[in-house]
């Protein structure tokens, strides 16, 4: 009877310990981030619409792509991010050094690292893009804080 009610008491410790380490030892996310399609706001800064990792090639301004991100708790950060595509890029836009770091013989672009209370970064197509599985990863304070792929997709065409 003993054993009984130890094992019954040790049974009802180590489920406590196992339910409060799931809510300590859980890691929070400190950011607010999405991707997906961006449009401006009413206060004219980018913003995503609609989160999604499917998006059409449009070579048109109005319709873009990219990411949002925000601390939780207010605070600036450092962030970077590296964009992979399927194959070199062909047309690389004159003067992107500026922004950029070319990688990999022009299959990645790095950002330069900027200090920020939030970011909202957008991204167009140019018809030169290649369509297939595109990588980013978005690095905070120096850390990969998150990879996201997506599928570029070619623009359905429509006969009527």
């Amino acid at each position: 009877m003993r054993n009984g009610i130890l094992l019954a008491r040790v049974g009802a410790f180590a489920l406590v310990l196992a339910l409060a380490g799931t809510s300590v030892f859980a890691k929070k996310d400190a950011y607010r981030f999405k991707f997906g399609l961006i449009s401006p706001n009413s206060q004219g800064s980018a913003e995503v619409y609609l989160e999604t990792k499917e998006i059409e090639k449009h070579a048109d301004p109005a319709y873009a792509h990219g990411f949002s991100i925000k601390r939780k708790d207010g605070a600036q950060f450092f962030l970077y991010y590296v964009v992979r595509f399927p194959e070199p890029m062909k047309n690389l836009p004159e003067g992107i050094e500026q922004y950029y770091t070319v990688l990999e013989g022009g299959k990645a672009l790095q950002s330069k690292e900027e200090l920020v209370w939030e970011l909202n970064r957008s991204f167009v197509f140019d018809k030169s893009d290649p369509v297939g599985l595109y990588e980013m990863e978005i690095y905070t304070d120096g850390e990969l804080y998150r990879k996201v792929e997506y599928n570029v997709t070619p623009v359905p065409e429509f006969d009527f």
